[in-house]
């Protein structure tokens, strides 16, 4: 997922970018020149837009690339009058007031995305396309490995019982599957998603339960 931020309060849009930067690449602008350089360096999927910049008005500069955009975009400002309330909201997918938690952010903006993207961290996983992503970067995973993310997925934060997951995966009706070709999948899937493969924060063990996708 690519993030624009576009805001010229250095330390909010630092902390924007920081935030953000977790499920993805996020990129920071602070003046509307920058955002012109940086929407055709990123194709941002996302963007975060502030209004009132020092070399113009977010709203004029969005009407003038709307129709060059097929990112989300969503205002972040100060400015609760109404009337720019309700031409922001003709522009942009949704606006949203300051101050705002980092949480919520995030919420209104996964209500923006499709929902054939499923994204956990810097993970994501394109139902449409079945492509697997990590920090932008394609990952090759076999069958069995893609349909238990894909599980995983469909079942977030919640434990997984081993029996459940082969049941889910395998037909073990017509066809012996060793209890070790769950923990042999689950373990070639941590090595290609997670950071640290050793100190997991994708997949999850509970001992004694199964596993959960940590979202």
């Amino acid at each position: 997922m690519n993030y624009l931020i576009v805001e010229d309060e250095p330390a909010l849009g630092e902390t924007l970018r920081a935030y953000l930067a977790k499920d993805g690449q996020a990129v920071l602008a602070t003046s509307l020149a920058q955002a012109n350089e940086r929407v055709a360096q990123i194709s941002p999927d996302v963007i975060i837009l502030d209004l009132s910049m020092p070399d113009g008005d977010g709203l004029t500069w969005l009407a003038q690339w709307r129709k060059h955009l097929t990112a989300r975009v969503i205002v972040l400002t100060a400015n609760d009058e109404e009337l720019t309330m309700l031409k922001g909201l003709r522009l942009a997918d949704d606006y949203v007031v300051k101050p705002v938690s980092l949480r919520v952010l995030k919420a209104r903006i996964a209500k923006q995305l499709p929902m054939t993207v499923q994204q956990f961290g810097a993970v994501s996983l394109n139902l449409a396309t079945g492509q697997v992503t990590k920090n932008e970067t394609a990952v090759v995973l076999t069958a069995a490995e893609y349909r238990l993310l894909a599980y995983f997925f469909a079942n977030p934060n919640q434990i997984l019982a081993r029996d459940q997951l082969l049941a889910a995966l395998w037909d073990t009706r017509e066809q012996f599957v060793a209890d070790n070709t769950l923990t042999v999948t689950i373990k070639r899937l941590r090595e290609k998603l997670e950071d640290d493969p050793a100190h997991t924060t994708l997949i999850r063990t509970v001992r004694g339960m199964g596993y959960f996708i940590d979202g």
